[in-house]
């Protein structure tokens, strides 16, 4: 699941939920739809005070609390044929900010709880680290640090010195458990970017699906068949399955289960299982232009209902001697969520 590149076709034009936002006149002809070449996104904490959690092998809890309310970012797409469209690059804003709290079974130098502020813009490419940007990490009592994204790698900047590392030797410091506990620190609150970067994306990349289900419902999808024998208990070719909860045509306010059974992906080695709930569908098209001026799920406003909702499961597979296997501490299992919004500037 952890692929950046996206291929989507939002095919929103009749849908039930274009009358959001007030833009729609009803009983008259809508005009063609436009997709633009640039959004805004937002990710934000559930309305309902449920932070986004992963268990971590059974070796540590981290929660995410997008503290200021929102994590704002930009896209920047290429719309083709039949309104097709890749995602290019993206853009994550100056002043974002998150709260990590990390805690261990029976305590560990990891447990802690401390924020990473976004001092510069952070740009990347699609499928690609970033490649500039910069970080501070800062603690109750203790003196903030930077992390700065290098054009091929990592530099961490504190009051021990200066550190450079390449992207390989930067994630593995996470589970280096003699590497100092602020250097694992950089390493997880990175971590937790990718993570929401590529979720942000997932979701985005089923939008199209959604287009499909009220005529399929349930829409199932194979995923990846093992290369050789699979883990214990695994079958060889899972699938996910997208089901509408709603009825008549596809419209604001309709919620989404997002099933995962054994679903494998031979890119990344990683099995999934579990649910992803996606509540409060919301889309708006600017009836005079055909702009697609919003989508999404969940309210950005306090109080508001809906998101996206995990209760998931991702493993790390390993073969050897022609059979996968999953490592006792490669299992991540994720709770919680956020609300996700995609904006016309």
């Amino acid at each position: 699941m952890r692929k950046y590149l996206i291929y989507l076709a939002l095919l929103l034009v009749g849908c039930g939920g274009s009358g959001g936002g007030g833009l729609d006149e009803p009983d008259e002809v809508e005009a063609p739809l436009v997709i633009l070449d640039n959004y805004n996104f937002f990710l934000g904490n559930l309305n309902n005070g449920e932070l986004l959690t992963a268990n971590v092998g059974g070796e540590f809890t981290v929660t995410v609390d997008m503290d200021d309310g929102l994590l704002a970012g930009n896209l920047d797409l290429d719309v083709g044929a039949n309104n097709t469209v890749t995602f290019l690059s993206y853009l994550l804003r100056a002043g974002n900010s998150f709260v990590l709290t990390v805690t261990s079974p029976e305590g560990s130098s990891l447990d802690e709880t401390f924020r990473v502020s976004f001092e510069t813009d952070i740009e990347a490419a699609v499928g690609e680290p970033p490649t500039s940007g910069t970080l501070i990490v800062s603690y109750p009592a203790v003196l903030p640090f930077s992390v700065i994204f290098l054009a091929d790698g990592v530099e961490l900047n504190s009051l021990a010195g200066t550190f450079q590392y390449t992207w390989e030797e930067f994630a593995a410091l996470l589970e280096d458990e003699q590497a100092a506990a602020w250097v694992r620190h950089a390493s997880l609150a990175v971590g937790v970017i990718e993570f929401l970067v590529e979720q942000f994306f997932n979701v985005a990349g089923i939008l199209d699906d959604l287009e499909l289900v009220p005529a399929n419902n349930p829409y199932v999808e194979t995923c990846d068949m093992f290369t050789s024998g699979p883990p214990q208990g695994v079958l060889a070719q899972g699938d996910f399955t997208i089901t509408w909860l709603g009825s008549g045509e596809l419209s604001d306010g309709d919620d989404f289960t997002w099933a995962f059974t054994n679903c494998w992906s031979q890119d990344d080695e990683e099995l999934l299982d579990g649910t992803v709930t996606l509540e409060d569908y919301t889309e708006s098209v600017d009836f005079n232009t055909g702009i697609l001026f919003n989508i999404g799920f969940g309210g950005l406003g306090a109080g508001e209902p809906g998101g996206v909702i995990f209760d998931l499961t991702f493993s790390e597979t390993v073969e050897g001697q022609g059979v996968w296997t999953i490592p006792p501490n490669g299992v991540i299992t994720v709770s919680g969520g956020f609300v996700l919004n995609i904006q016309q500037p």
